[in-house]
Order: structure tokens, then C-alpha cells, then sequence
């Protein structure tokens, strides 16, 4: 992962260098062409702009034409097109020439608030570390997307309903979804392994995706995949519900888990 304020990515480093990074600093995408003389104008105006800011906000550049799976991935249809990506996701978008003071506000919209900075500094200490400098952000901040999922994520596994409180407000955001599809794998998981899998090996069909929600919800995530595949290959209801089980798993573990993409190519050749 580049450490440089402003710095080129391609389809082969955007999930690294652009959604991941965007986890610890909110990161500019430009996406760009040679060709393009809009995006000659606008390209030095953002990275003066993002160098002001001293490392609150990055910049990635990236060109278009060579690299066109990441441009189609996010529509791009016209340039320079901007987006925004924060914890992941992206955020904000614009298309075009925008004026310096818009510009300004854009990317100053992106910057961390005190509170934000207070959720990254604790988002990997300790529960009881973590979690009164939580509740004090949302005590000031109901609202705050941020500690409302990070504190949600250290109270999943001891009380799985609070945490889905907490994370109501902020759905269908993907990071408050993975959160919530623990908790609920969590609630529902708890059945006997044993005798759910004795089940399943007794022809009991339908007890394969309670044994697949009991084996993510102790973190056996590849055995509760495989147990999700084979029920997608059975037809009905069960297929059905087999296949959004995976879905929601694909969502926790996130795209760059490599089981993911994976399990993706054999969800579809088991579909279609």
C-alpha cells in the first residue's frame, strides 16, 4: 500500500490502495484520461487541494482507458468523474469542473470530524477500553455512523440484540450489514453442530442451513460456504434461502477475502 498523498492505482491495486486505505483515511478517487481536457484542469486543482490538507484526505488517480474493469465497476460514464470512499464504501461522487470553493467543500465534508478521530484511534483496543470512549462519541452524536458500528462490532458475540440496535438507524450501509449478519448469526447460530450435522448426513435438507448458520457464527466461515453450495444445488425454497445465506456471508467477510471470489465463481456455475 503507497503511503504518498497523491498516487496512481489500477484495476490490479484499487481494492488495496483505494477501499481498504479509505478505512484509516478517507481517499479522492480521479478517474481520468490522456485525452481529456477537463480532466487537465481539474486534476492539478484536486491534488493542490488534497497536499492543503496535510494527509487528512488522499488522493488516487486513475486512468480510465487503462484500466477500464475498475471504470465500469463504478459507472463511469463521463470524465473527470470524482468519487469519495470512507470506511470502505464510496460516499461521494461529482462529474466534471467543479469551482475551488465547491471543491474546498466537497473534500471538507470528508475530512474526519474530532469524533471520527476518536473512533479510528480506539476501533482495535480492547472492549473495555473501547467501548466508554464509544458511548461518549454517541452520547455527543446519536448519529455517528462510525461508533455506532464499532461499538456494535465489540458487543456482537455478549449481546447480539444491542448491538442490531444500535446498527438499525445505519442499514443497508455494508459495514453496518457485516456487523449485523454476525449478531444474527450469533442469535440464530446456536444449535448443536453435532446433532445439525447428524441431521444433514440423515437427510434432513432443510437442517443444512441451520448447520451453516452455526458453523459462521463460531467463525467457520469455509465450512459454513461449503454447507451453503451444496444446499444452492438443491432446488425450491432451500436453494433460495441457501443462496441469500451466502450473500450475507460474502457481505461480512467482504470482497477482498479471497473465499469470497471463490465461493462467488461456484455460486454461479451451481446457478446457472
Amino acid at each position: 500500500m503507497t503511503d504518498t498523498l497523491v498516487f496512481d492505482v489500477t484495476d490490479a491495486t484499487f481494492e488495496v490502495d483505494v477501499v481498504e486505505r479509505s478505512r484509516d483515511v478517507p481517499v479522492i478517487v480521479d478517474f481520468w484520461a490522456a485525452w481529456c481536457g477537463p480532466c487537465r484542469t481539474l486534476g492539478p486543482m484536486i491534488e493542490a487541494a488534497v497536499q492543503a490538507r496535510a494527509g487528512r484526505v488522499v488522493l488516487a488517480k486513475i486512468d480510465v482507458d487503462a484500466n477500464q474493469a475498475t471504470a465500469q465497476r463504478f459507472r463511469v460514464q463521463g470524465i473527470p468523474q470524482v468519487h469519495a470512499f470512507r470506511d470502505g464504501v464510496p460516499v461521494a461522487q461529482f462529474t466534471g469542473v467543479i469551482p475551488a470553493p465547491q471543491l474546498d467543500a466537497f473534500l471538507d465534508d470528508l475530512v474526519p470530524s474530532p469524533q471520527d478521530e476518536v473512533v479510528a484511534a480506539v476501533r482495535d483496543l480492547p472492549r473495555d477500553e473501547a467501548e466508554p470512549r464509544l458511548r461518549a462519541v454517541l452520547d455527543a452524536d446519536p448519529a455517528h455512523r462510525g461508533a455506532a458500528i464499532a461499538l456494535a462490532g465489540h458487543l456482537v458475540e455478549d449481546d447480539p440484540h444491542a448491538a442490531l440496535e444500535l446498527l438499525t438507524p445505519h442499514r443497508p450501509d455494508p459495514a453496518a450489514e457485516a456487523v449485523a449478519l454476525r449478531a444474527q448469526l450469533t442469535i440464530d447460530g446456536s444449535g448443536d453442530v453435532d446433532g445439525l450435522r447428524a441431521a444433514v448426513e440423515g437427510g434432513d435438507d432443510d437442517a443444512r442451513i441451520d448447520l451453516a448458520r452455526a458453523l459462521a457464527a463460531r467463525g467457520d466461515h469455509d465450512a459454513a460456504i461449503e454447507e451453503l453450495l451444496i444446499a444452492v444445488q438443491t432446488s425450491g425454497e432451500l436453494r433460495e434461502t441457501a443462496r441469500g445465506q451466502l450473500v450475507a456471508l460474502f457481505t461480512m467477510l467482504g470482497d477482498a477475502d479471497p473465499r469470497v471470489a471463490a465461493a462467488r465463481v461456484r455460486l454461479a456455475r451451481a446457478l446457472f
